[in-house]
């Protein structure tokens, strides 16, 4: 067998793909299905990886270790160049929180293992998706996995079997099981799998690899046959090119079955097209142009920068929407740095001969120790930063009196410290804050029943002599835009029912007091003061209110207050409404928690016009 060929026309449906892939980012409305590009890599990957090992198996030269040397210097030293640039802005100009969630990101794309990190923690203070400048490696990750497991079923067939027939047998299968498994209920993966977000998911992705896997399996089975006519050849290149572009316009990220059946469309389109263009047909004569096929070459480095770059301009203005201005230093940006990369990177190392230890050490490993390393010394930095107290704010009202009330909830419980110790102090009393897991901030299952796993809190309950509620109600029961990546996987199916019942098997025991949330802002208005350092913070947007705070109290507030022994705590209305900044000090540590400051301000304002116990109880215990 020979050599497998260059393809020009595939280096251009690599340009088709990556360019797809942009424009989605820069503007979804521009190219609806645009994010198909990466399912076009995806079948394009499998197609060439699969063609290059049956090749120099049937020629008797295939290794592991060869293989693997290409791999890694064809993906790796590209992409640790990409990240290293990421990693040294953000350790820069992002809040602590921000670089975080960013670094464990990177340091699981060192092992391949990043979708499965991005599928599974869609943590309370995860950046929103245009904001986290490595999001995208999510995909290399999949690749890499596929790379990692394909091959093997490739020489177990092919050195075992003798028989690319049953590989091609077996392969069909395993499209077939993996590509039912997107017809599996959410709960599989959420409560099974424990990934709440299948977007990122290897086992629905690995049907688009393996699309073009098979492609390339059935070209070698059909070796020497008969071909289909010219005339059908140009018809079925020409509809499945069609066809193609017109799914980058329809298919919505929106969709049903994304990923899983409704992303097979456009991979089978894409295998018929790279089938039917080994032929010669107008397509390849259309991907074929010079241009077009250079963009293809750098798809690799442009795929790495462009969102790079993007995220970073979203986190400076603060924008959900570019515009120009900004997008054009994006463009110029990407393009440069791609050029760079291409030339200065990707192809001197795809020249130079490596053995397999030296590319491992040299490309791999020490790169990825270096960055790891470097990302470790940041956080600590940052970690500093993020825990010294901002001048001139309280670390906390004095209060020695005992424990008495139990404070229940989530990270919108925790925020309140400052101001139930100051109005305890006060009043003569002091709260302990307790953090709920997130399945028991509400202690009743969805028929009503008592949930085991909170008895444990149940009990604490009993020690009190009040109880104090406050969560972040709007993203349990939704109905109001949050600042969280992915906001529906922190839903609570019935939360209105089940919170109700909660509050109400509570106050039948002891006085309750239900605290109104506070409004959500558009950003964190610590990032400015980490922009002034590089004078940037010039290019924020103003910060703006998220939704209808008082519309989304007054739910609440329906809920329970005609349940006796409940009282309501509106304290949020005493904070500024037009600021989040007074007498020089920030309110609000990031888009929805207040600062020790901005919880020590709404406690001294609320005492200075409301009681907040009304009197003090000793209740019996909860039955």
């Amino acid at each position: 067998m020979q050599a497998v060929r260059y393809r020009p026309e595939i280096d251009g449906l690599r340009a088709v793909a990556v360019l797809s892939v942009i424009i989605f980012h820069l503007n979804n409305r521009w190219l609806p299905g645009g994010f198909l590009g990466v399912d076009i890599f995806f079948v394009i990957s499998g197609f060439l990886i699969t063609n290059i090992i049956l090749s120099e198996i049937q020629n008797g030269s295939f290794s592991f270790r060869d293989f693997y040397t290409r791999r890694i210097k064809r993906i790796y030293p590209a992409f640790i160049a990409a990240v290293s640039l990421a990693s040294v802005i953000a350790s820069q100009i992002f809040l602590y929180e921000d670089f975080n969630q960013m670094r464990k990101t990177i340091e699981l794309s060192t092992v391949f293992l990043s979708n499965i990190y991005l599928g599974f923690r869609l943590g309370y203070f995860d950046l929103s998706a245009n904001e986290n400048p490595v999001l995208h490696i999510w995909s290399l990750a999949v690749e890499e996995q596929y790379y990692l497991l394909y091959p093997l079923l490739l020489i177990f067939c092919c050195k075992k079997t003798k028989s690319l027939r049953v590989l091609r047998n077996i392969s069909i299968i395993l499209f077939l099981i993996l590509t039912a498994t997107s017809f599996l209920p959410s709960r599989f993966y959420t409560d099974i799998l424990n990934q709440p977000n299948t977007y990122y998911l290897s086992t629905l992705r690995f049907p688009e690899l393996l699309a073009g896997s098979l492609l390339a399996v059935y070209g070698q089975t059909q070796n020497g046959k008969q071909q289909t006519a010219n005339g059908k050849r140009q018809l079925l290149s020409l509809l499945c090119f069609g066809a193609l572009l017109a799914c980058l316009f329809v298919i919505d990220k929106h969709d049903p079955f994304i990923p899983g059946m409704t992303l097979l469309l456009p991979c089978l389109l894409t295998a018929l097209l790279i089938r039917s263009m080994q032929y010669g047909t107008l397509s390849i004569r259309i991907l074929s142009v010079s241009p077009i096929v250079f963009v293809g070459k750098i798809s690799y480095s442009l795929y790495l920068y462009h969102w790079i770059f993007i995220s970073f301009a979203h986190y400076i203005t603060g924008a959900k929407q570019l515009g120009l201005p900004a997008i054009s230093v994006v463009a110029a940006l990407t393009v440069g740095f791609s050029l760079l990369s291409y030339y200065l990177i990707e192809q001197p190392l795809r020249k130079r001969k490596m053995t397999f230890k030296k590319a491992f050490f040299c490309l791999y490993l020490a790169p990825s120790l270096i960055l790891v390393g470097y990302n470790l010394y940041a956080r600590g930095i940052l970690k500093q930063e993020h825990l010294r107290p901002l001048p001139g704010a309280p670390l906390a009202a004095e209060n020695h009196f005992p424990e008495t009330v139990l404070t229940l909830g989530d990270s919108h419980a925790g925020h309140l410290r400052g101001f139930l110790d100051y109005v305890g102090s006060r009043e003569g009393w002091k709260a302990k804050i307790l953090s709920l897991d997130s399945e028991c901030l509400v202690w009743v299952d969805t028929t009503l029943a008592d949930n085991p796993l909170c008895r444990k809190y149940q009990d604490e309950v009993e020690k009190a002599e009040a109880v104090f509620i406050a969560q972040f109600y709007d993203l349990r029961m939704g109905g109001q835009p949050v600042p969280r990546f992915e906001a529906q996987s922190f839903l609570i199916p019935g939360f209105q029912a089940r919170f109700r019942e909660t509050v109400k098997r509570i106050a039948a025991v002891k006085p309750v007091y239900v605290f109104a949330n506070n409004a959500s802002i558009s950003r964190s208005p610590l990032r400015e003061e980490k922009l002034k350092r590089f004078a940037i913070n010039q290019y924020l947007q103003p910060i703006q209110a998220m939704g209808n705070i008082d519309k989304s109290n007054k739910a609440v507030f329906d809920l329970v207050k005609d349940i006796p022994n409940v009282h309501w705590v509106d304290a949020q209305k005493y904070l500024p409404k037009n600021t989040v900044k007074i007498h020089g000090h920030y309110l609000y540590s990031d888009q929805d928690h207040l600062t020790e400051f901005g919880s020590y301000y709404m406690g001294r304002e609320f005492h200075k016009h409301e009681r907040l116990l009304i009197k003090s109880s000793h209740g019996c215990a909860l039955q």
